[in-house]
């Protein structure tokens, strides 16, 4: 395996690469660097080049659907072009059109996050102080899109990796209002808050959503107050898998993040992500609109092109 795509790994694991369009967009490039440095010499021998990087790139984050469903995609694209391209002297186009597709899904990765940001910032009400938790680049791309109608952010500081920092200092260098609070303080803020807009990680078939932990709580104390509650997903980010009844893995992350070094006797848990019931989410801000929870299966299974009747 080439360091290049090494790195890619090992970024994503860190969280040094993390947001789930980012880490899509990350594996992508990833599947393109194999295909550049690939030594295969047919068809079948170079689909089983990018089908395996795509099972240890899979591994890197258990729940993050948006990126198994981009490498799903990309693997199906393989297949079907490497029986149609099956002599040698076509690998060469077969790399090249395999290379090109996943640049387009980047490019249209980009364009459906435009496409979101713009559908966001219309439901962000003028003057509004909004709530958001962890990082998110797609929650971040709408506020600096609705920094125009004089907003105010509350970012939790989001333990214990401290990504709300992230938010905070990338919303401040583009001119917003952030005020930084400690996690147990979201009921105080809640009290001032107009919207609660979060990322998403995962949304499985009954609309219910995976995020950074914390993000239930968020849900319960918006609902308790009032306060809308959304969260932004891409379509892509639809576990296909909860639907067959398998849930999604709740990743825990090693112990130390929480305590370096523990008295003795202690036991450390550190999960990575909770799950918001369906009934606490006001909507999903998607790349084709703003759709309540009950919607996003259907029209996300359309996207991804899963047939589930035959």
């Amino acid at each position: 395996m080439h360091e290049d795509i090494k790195k890619i790994i090992s970024d994503i694991k860190s969280l040094k690469i993390q947001g789930a369009r980012n880490v899509a967009k990350a594996v992508l490039k990833a599947l393109i660097l194999q295909a550049k440095y690939s030594k295969a010499k047919n068809s079948k021998s170079f689909y089983d080049e990018i089908k395996h990087l795509s099972l240890l790139l899979a591994d890197t984050r258990p729940t993050e659907p948006m990126m198994r469903n981009l490498l799903e995609r990309a693997s199906g694209y393989l297949y079907e072009k490497s029986r149609e391209y099956k002599e040698k002297k076509q690998l060469n186009r077969l790399k090249n059109d395999f290379i090109n597709e996943q640049k387009n899904y980047i490019k249209k990765i980009d364009e459906d996050a435009e496409k979101l940001f713009a559908y966001g910032a219309r439901l962000v009400p003028d003057g509004a102080v909004i709530i958001t938790h962890c990082h998110s680049s797609t929650v971040t791309g709408i506020l600096k899109k609705a920094k125009r109608k004089n907003i105010k952010v509350i970012a939790c500081e989001t333990r214990p990796r401290y990504q709300g920092r992230i938010t905070a200092k990338e919303l401040a260098e583009a001119g917003i209002d952030v005020t930084l609070v400690v996690d147990g303080a979201m009921n105080l803020y809640m009290k001032k808050a107009d919207l609660v807009l979060v990322g998403a990680d995962s949304v499985t078939s009954r609309g219910d959503l995976i995020n950074k932990v914390g993000t239930s709580t968020l849900a319960h104390i918006a609902r308790m107050h009032d306060v809308s509650f959304y969260s932004a997903a891409e379509l892509f980010k639809y576990s296909i898998m909860t639907f067959y009844g398998t849930r999604e893995k709740i990743e825990e992350r090693d112990p130390s993040e929480v305590w370096e070094k523990p008295p003795k006797r202690i036991k450390i848990s550190n999960p990575a992500f909770d799950v918001t019931a369906a009934k606490y989410i006001n909507g999903y801000v998607t790349e084709v609109g703003v759709i309540p929870p009950q919607s996003f299966f259907t029209l996300a299974t359309q996207k991804l092109g899963v047939k589930i009747y035959e």
